[in-house]
């Protein structure tokens, strides 16, 4: 089945003159799948993840999040599915430091709005466990260490059980023990939890590792 599309995918940039990013860009990703995405600084990935996380509207083509058309569809609309659907992980944890661990994992869940306190706290703590964090639930997010944050983060994106996850560059700012720590995590969600995930990365090993990896060059897919 496939959960994320991309129709023909052009953007430009003006400024001041036209610059091409995005060209033709056209690919699909099918549940479960744990796909990279690779390509040198400035080649538009970071651009087209963008688009395909429906926090840029600005573009031609067309984008398919669950077999439906996502192009043109009101900004309310597309943050309320954003929250829904698709969970994000970035370079920068972007942890709240005056909430505890599980008030972080929380938030996106208490936007949503779906399910009460009680049972965000439940789900939270269990999204913890996955990465080996409940003991670390109640401690305020500046306790902890780098690594120890950015699986905060993941374990926040999941709590919505979102159909997608997506991350840009997740492990780019962590030592290599723990990029290692956070790959087998994203395994370990592909493999045991079936989670879809579409990550940007420049690091090459964590990318051999994933299921399949579209490469990019100049704005353009080359490989996928």
């Amino acid at each position: 089945m496939v959960v994320l599309e991309a129709q023909n995918v052009d953007k430009f940039f003006y400024n001041p003159t036209e610059t091409q990013v995005l060209k033709g860009v056209s690919f699909k990703v099918n549940r479960g799948e744990f796909v990279s995405v690779v390509g040198k600084s400035g080649c538009g990935k970071s651009t087209l993840l963008y688009i395909l996380s429906t926090m840029d509207t600005d573009y031609k083509g067309e984008l398919y999040i669950d077999n439906e058309l996502i192009t043109g569809k009101p900004q309310n609309y597309l943050a309320h599915l954003r929250n829904e659907k698709i969970g994000f992980v970035f370079q920068f944890h972007y942890l709240l430091n005056e909430f505890s661990v599980l008030e972080n994992v929380m938030i996106p869940g208490l936007k949503l709005g779906k399910l009460s306190r009680q049972e965000l706290e439940h789900r939270a703590m269990e999204k913890l466990k996955i990465f080996d964090m409940q003991d670390h639930a109640l401690k305020k997010a500046n306790q902890l260490s780098g690594g120890q944050k950015q699986r905060v983060a993941v374990a926040r994106a999941l709590i919505n059980d979102p159909l997608l996850i997506m991350g840009d560059e997740p492990t780019g700012n962590l030592d290599k023990k723990n990029s290692d720590i956070v790959f087998e995590e994203f395994k370990k969600l592909a493999s045991e939890f079936g989670q879809t995930m579409l990550i940007v990365t420049h690091d090459q090993e964590f990318a051999e590792g994933t299921d399949r990896i579209i490469e990019m060059e100049d704005g353009r897919v080359i490989k996928q």
